[in-house]
């Protein structure tokens, strides 16, 4: 994912991550409710 600075009163950009278990999670199907989202640079 490139970087880009938050652009403040736009739509975030639409996010498509691998779920631990399958399948995909997608900003875009959480539209219209609060998400938080948290990155963790060294997890591992």
């Amino acid at each position: 994912m490139k970087r880009q600075p938050a652009e403040v009163d736009r739509p975030a950009p639409d996010i498509d991550l691998p779920r631990a278990g399958g399948g995909r999670w997608r900003l875009a199907d959480h539209r219209g409710r609060p998400v938080m989202l948290v990155f963790h640079r060294h997890l591992a």
